[in-house]
């Protein structure tokens, strides 16, 4: 597990986001073999390891949904996938030119969900998985020292790679109301994640628009714009 942004020691709920890869995962070889993002908002498990998800499915174009399902259909781990109606998230701005909205019942086995839950770390926003890689938003109690030492043993357990992007004192707003990024654009979110993740919104400031551009090859006006606009949609709500 590596560590990339430093923390709080103290004590209280703490915000963590991690990026995350784990063998076997039916989610992360649709995501790698397709240019598709997919948007987990939870899932209910039965006894026998069945399990049910929500999904959003984003991607620039239409086809290339239509490549991720079938990917997902050839998988042994998954089971069904049932389309949703259509716009059932009324009002809420898509995460990309193109969405479709899923249950998909499948085995639950081969997800990391159960040993963060059972370890004390709460998803406080949907598993964003882009390009082989989970980004989780976990919420929790533990101190920080405690925090490292859980994860290094889900990625035993699991064979897993978890990097901590990110980790803060969680302000009280956001215990009941966490930041939903899943309404940005999937560019947006990208940006977003990576300024937090860098320190952009720390005071004093970590890194500079400069320095993001940079990092992500584009204009330091193009991060302000994308910035803006992913700001703008998180306080009008």
């Amino acid at each position: 597990m590596s560590e990339t942004t430093a923390s709080t020691d103290r004590d209280g709920a703490i915000r963590i986001t991690v990026e995350v890869w784990h063998p076997g995962c039916w989610v992360l070889e649709t995501s790698r073999q397709t240019a598709v993002g997919l948007l987990s908002y939870g899932c209910f498990s039965r006894e026998d390891g069945t399990t049910t998800s929500a999904f959003t499915l984003y991607a620039d174009e239409v086809s290339t949904i239509d490549k991720a399902v079938d990917v997902l259909t050839e998988s042994p781990a998954v089971y069904t996938v049932a389309d949703m109606v259509r716009d059932y998230r009324n009002g809420v701005p898509k995460p990309g030119n193109a969405t479709r909205e899923f249950l998909i019942d499948h085995d639950g086995t081969t997800q990391i969900h159960d040993e963060f839950a059972k370890r004390g770390f709460f998803p406080a926003a949907p598993v964003d998985t882009r390009a082989n890689t989970e980004v989780w938003t976990l919420l929790t109690h533990h101190r920080r020292d405690q925090v490292y030492s859980l994860l290094e043993k889900i990625e035993t357990e699991k064979d897993a790679s978890i990097s901590v992007t990110s980790i803060a004192e969680t302000p009280e707003v956001w215990e009941n109301t966490p930041l939903p990024v899943d309404r940005l654009s999937s560019r947006q979110r990208e940006i977003f994640r990576l300024a937090q993740a860098r320190g952009y919104y720390d005071h004093p400031r970590r890194t500079n628009a400069d320095e993001l551009a940079d990092e992500l090859d584009i204009s330091s006006s193009t991060v302000h714009e994308h910035l803006r606009k992913a700001e703008a949609k998180l306080l009008s709500e």
